[in-house]
């Protein structure tokens, strides 16, 4: 299991701990939670902790993208934690492509930061 689903509240925050490779049924697992929060009808925030992601499987990526294209509107916040530097440019990025969702990364220094960010 390399996708660990972190408990927050409020709910419309969805967390997660990534560690290692990405596996469809990885996907499938977060997708299944995150849907029967979406029938609340709230937007949804994300709130990622990147340990060691060592990439994804094509089916993985295949379903990570076909539920983001069709759910991207149902996102307003997205909070990266990691050390990992290449993601404060990932995160870059994903604020230019899905401009209706905001992220911001931060450094595990910074976890409160980003827990006190995704909460406002």
């Amino acid at each position: 299991m390399t996708i660990k689903l972190i408990p927050h509240k409020p709910d419309k925050i969805v967390g997660l701990n990534i560690d290692g490779r990405i596996e469809a049924e990885d996907i499938d697992r977060v997708v299944e939670s995150i849907e029967k929060r979406l029938k609340q009808g709230e937007k949804l925030r994300i709130y990622a902790e990147v340990n060691n992601w060592s990439g994804m499987s094509l089916e993985a990526f295949v379903k990570d993208i076909k539920f983001s294209l069709q759910h991207f509107q149902d996102f307003e916040k997205e909070a990266i934690v990691s050390d990992r530097r290449w993601l404060e440019s990932l995160a870059a990025v994903g604020n230019t492509l899905f401009s209706s969702i905001e992220v911001k990364h931060f450094t595990f220094a910074e976890r409160d930061k980003a827990l006190e960010w995704i909460s406002l």
